[in-house]
């Protein structure tokens, strides 16, 4: 059993796992295809963390693959496949998965507390000396407190959908946004939609409408069960979107390497609370508790410039989005993760040139795009 007692052994060693049949579900691939992805996932995936934390990240991806028709899929599309279905094809019990997400935002969350009350260690490390997210790079770097408190700060607010309206109206770009819900999969299927429909499309204006025909649920809704919950994305508005990638580079450019492992953990927060006992935004939570503590340690214009800086343009340059996945993944050829390359780069340190995320992108040409974006508009 691992130092935080989370569920993860091998799914192997549950025999019941080979003999679960398809979701009954429409629009969610067979387990034996789930399991198929999954496993192939995990062999030709190295993640710069424990055996442990790895399966938990590549478990979220399945659900992408399914959406997109990728990997096992091959070319058929599973819109309404979520984490919850991948978990139960690979025989894991669901209630220990989530739990052992949130003991991983949990542990983020200690460390910024013990910061805003000054106590935490200059290093990211629980309080067993394990690096945060079992990240074993994140251990020799020491930070500022503060500077990781404000780049988690902006990191989790500037992925805020209403955050970015008047950045869009400042800097003339079409950046979108949604945000994530519970929803009720059989009003869902009623209505006619899926997964893939609700992420993609724009639904601004049918929220409310939404909340009224139960579409959007919550744990105090007359009626709710959870077995039938899933807290899905739901686009408000179409454009570009934001790169996490950019998010990280350009709040490390700005305040140094401090605020850049701020910004990633926000989004490292972002990406566990998909799948959890308990859903709400936690990266925005976590954010305006350290905002409500220090008042004055992030501004208005620091949150809407990172927030443009991160912008994907709608024409220019292909800008990488790396997933948590990608930006652990290991590249063997160079022995370097895209966390690392950026780590190293905001710091002026040499890094190993490489393709990064799922687009397989240059990052030196990245790390140029941004260089120039950040100059342009440093305060």
């Amino acid at each position: 059993m691992s130092r935080r007692h989370r569920h993860h052994q091998n799914h192997h060693a549950h025999p019941f796992t080979r003999h679960l049949i398809a979701s009954p579900r429409p629009g969610v691939a067979p387990s034996a295809v789930i399991r198929q992805d999954f496993d192939t996932l995990a062999r030709s995936t190295l993640l710069r963390t424990s055996s442990e934390v790895e399966q938990l990240i590549l478990m979220q991806s399945i659900e992408g693959h399914a959406h997109e028709g990728h990997g096992a899929f091959r070319g058929r599309r599973f819109p309404n496949l979520t984490m919850e279905d991948t978990v139960r094809a690979l025989g894991l019990p669901p209630s220990q998965v989530a739990g052992a997400r949130q003991q991983l935002i949990d542990e983020i969350a200690t460390w910024v507390h013990h910061a805003l009350d000054g106590k935490a260690p200059n290093r990211l490390v629980d309080e067993q000396g394990y690096p945060l997210l079992d990240v074993s790079s994140l251990r020799p770097w020491e930070v500022d407190p503060r500077a990781v408190l404000k780049g988690l700060c902006i990191g989790g607010l500037r992925d805020n959908s209403e955050v970015r309206l008047p950045v869009e109206k400042q800097y003339g770009v079409k950046i979108g946004g949604g945000a994530c819900y519970l929803v009720d999969v059989r009003v869902m299927e009623r209505m006619g939609l899926d997964g893939e429909q609700l992420a993609h499309g724009e639904y601004a204006g049918q929220l409310e409408h939404f909340e009224d025909e139960g579409l959007i649920t919550g744990y105090d809704r007359p009626g709710f069960d959870p077995e039938h919950a899933r807290y899905l994305y739901i686009r408000h508005r179409k454009g570009g979107g934001t790169s996490d990638d950019a998010a990280l580079v350009a709040c490390g450019l700005l305040w140094g390497l401090g605020a850049a492992l701020g910004a990633f953990l926000a989004d490292a927060v972002d990406t566990l609370e998909k799948y959890v006992p308990h859903y709400f935004d936690q990266d925005d939570d976590l954010a305006m508790v350290v905002r409500e503590a220090m008042p004055d340690l992030v501004s208005e214009e620091e949150i809407g410039l990172v927030t443009y800086l991160c912008s994907i343009p709608e024409e220019g340059p292909p800008v990488p989005d790396c997933s948590l996945r990608h930006m652990l993944m290991v590249n063997r050829e160079v022995d370097q993760t895209p966390l690392e390359g950026h780590l190293l780069f905001v710091q002026g340190l040499p890094y190993a040139p490489m393709e990064i995320g799922f687009e397989q992108l240059s990052n030196t040409e990245f790390y140029s795009w941004i260089s120039d974006r950040v100059n342009k508009h440093r305060p």
